[in-house]
């Protein structure tokens, strides 16, 4: 696997052992190297390593992805959740600290990380997400069952806030496809050949669906409600420009741990 370029084969090596045998720790083999492993354990080891070799994100092998301190069903329907998203969970949620049952819009939900950690650690919320993927939304549904929270969001299928036609929301967030589409060919093989491309390219310049949010956000806001967005790198400009133009106040951006301004937040005044 160090062959293959993957940052932490012993890791995932670990993990690919405790999913095919009785081993939950890839130092049990050192520690017991008279300890057997069955034959038919041994082929399905080396047939899910097979698939990590062939760049098969290990998240899709396993079917899981911890975002957020909780693990979360994922598969070909859906993005991976990202560490980096998670500054955009934490900003809602400074944002709602002190509305007791703010209603939540989670656009293009995916595999429904944002939507259901939300509705976790804001109790009382009332979160709605949209997906255009009947499978990604099939995937969030069993993440809301999951972390017991089914109940409190409403999935729509529709394309980000389309499905609502007034206002309706104290904050509306997302994680829109943001990549450009020169930008595709040139994405790692793990990310490229596996993950499904509707949640990755936004558009010639990356900012298709952005400008889309953008634009029917103030439609769907209650008055002074909030818009959190997560952008691609060098796209603040662009983004922060966009808000200011449909009349928005209070623009501004969040960096992320490597200083890349990962997220863009704006209030709607009438």
């Amino acid at each position: 696997m160090r062959r293959s370029l993957i940052e932490n084969p012993a890791l995932e090596t670990s993990i690919l052992l405790s999913m095919t045998s009785a081993i939950k720790d890839i130092s049990e083999i050192y520690a017991y190297p008279e300890k057997e492993i069955e034959d038919v354990e041994v082929e399905e080891f080396y047939r899910l390593l097979e698939r990590r070799l062939n760049n098969e994100p290990i998240a899709y092998i396993t079917g899981e992805k911890e975002f957020y301190s909780r693990t979360f069903s994922v598969n070909r329907e859906v993005l991976i959740p990202r560490p980096e998203t998670e500054l955009l969970v934490e900003e809602a949620l400074r944002i709602a600290e002190d509305e007791p049952n703010p209603a939540i819009l989670d656009a293009g939900t995916g595999s429904g990380c944002i939507a259901v950690t939300l509705a976790r650690e804001k109790p009382g919320s009332r979160v709605a997400a949209t997906d255009i993927s009947q499978g990604a939304l099939a995937t969030a549904r069993v993440n809301a069952e999951r972390h017991s929270v089914r109940e409190e969001i409403s999935f729509v299928l529709g394309s980000l806030a389309g499905p609502f036609r007034r206002e309706t929301f104290d904050l509306v967030v997302s994680n829109p496809p943001y990549i450009p589409e020169a930008d595709y060919a040139l994405l790692p093989p793990d990310v490229r050949d596996y993950e499904p491309r509707s949640s990755l390219v936004g558009g010639g310049d990356g900012l298709s669906f952005i400008t889309k949010l953008v634009s029917d956000a103030g439609r769907v806001l209650k008055n002074g409600g909030w818009c959190l967005l997560e952008i691609g790198a060098g796209q603040s400009p662009d983004v922060i420009k966009l808000f200011e133009e449909a009349r928005f106040s209070g623009v501004s951006s969040i960096r992320d741990i490597n200083d890349i301004e990962r997220v863009v937040r704006a209030q709607w005044k009438k």
